[in-house]
């Protein structure tokens, strides 16, 4: 059973870095080379990508920085900077792609009602282990990064990949020091990862009622993502965002989308950090 959706776990990893963790260079943590960092929230999403039905889910998280250059999270996976100079950081990055399972209602941290029989018959897609790199450009507030990654263990062995770019704006909130971010991202695949989400064989069209599709890759969706980041103490922050993509491609006209889901996929949630 899967804790969490793809489309969750990819919408956290998209947000920038900044929202999730506090600027080590303040007084409060100075000293400390290990951050820990205890999140619990709510996200509304799709029920997996390219659904129609919108759910609720709680998202618990547990993650630890050492250092400045690795991370350590449940959601996010394992991240190190190996280059970091100036306004350039390339890295490695450790990931998990959390599967789908053809019975949405499924999910153990789903906390709303969902359609139980919308793409029943295709059969579930197992977690995988993916590893890949990444590269980040900073100028001023504005952060532009590449990533991609390469399914090594699981329910898919393709090459999927997000780029981004975001601005992030110190602001005032609650008479705190903040950060408000946002920015468009596009992600993309190669034809083994579209494939494996995307297609639907004879067997298993007999079984969901759902058309035949052999999805090839490229882009499978671009769109615009907000967040805010709001300390409401020297431990607790509250993290609010929200996306918006629009499938693209392959995947946009995949029998999936087109007769038991939907091009529109928005997502919001809410989360509260608290970090020592």
């Amino acid at each position: 059973m899967k804790t969490i959706t793809t489309f969750t776990a990819t919408l956290v990893l998209t947000l920038p870095a900044s929202v999730f963790a506090q600027d080590r260079s303040e007084d409060t943590f100075a000293g400390h080379d290990i951050f820990f960092t205890v999140s619990g929230g709510v996200i509304s999403a799709p029920s997996f990508l390219g659904s129609s039905e919108t759910s609720v889910y709680a998202i618990p998280n547990i993650s630890v920085a050492i250092g400045d250059r690795l991370n350590i999270s449940l959601l996010e996976g394992i991240e190190y900077d190996v280059y970091k100079e100036g306004n350039l950081t390339a890295g490695a990055i450790l990931t998990y792609d959390f599967g789908r399972e053809d019975t949405p209602s499924d999910h153990s941290l789903l906390l709303s009602d969902v359609a139980s029989s919308e793409i029943t018959g295709l059969g579930g897609i197992e977690e995988t282990a993916e590893f890949g790199g990444y590269i980040e450009y900073t100028y001023g507030n504005l952060q532009t990064s590449v990533e991609v990654r390469k399914g090594v263990d699981g329910g898919h062995s393709g090459l999927v990949g997000d780029v981004d770019v975001t601005y992030n704006a110190p602001v005032e909130i609650l008479g705190r020091q903040s950060v408000i971010s946002f920015g468009s991202t596009a992600s993309f695949s190669d034809d083994s990862y579209a494939s494996t989400f995307f297609d639907v064989s004879a067997a298993q069209s007999a079984a969901s009622g759902i058309s035949e599709y052999d999805a090839n890759g490229g882009i499978i969706s671009y769109g615009l993502h907000a967040s805010a980041y709001v300390p409401l103490n020297e431990h607790i922050a509250l993290v609010g965002f929200a996306k918006y993509d629009h499938l693209a491609g392959d995947v946009r006209d995949s029998s999936i989308v087109q007769e038991r889901g939907s091009e529109q996929q928005t997502t919001a949630g809410l989360v509260l950090n608290y970090t020592f």
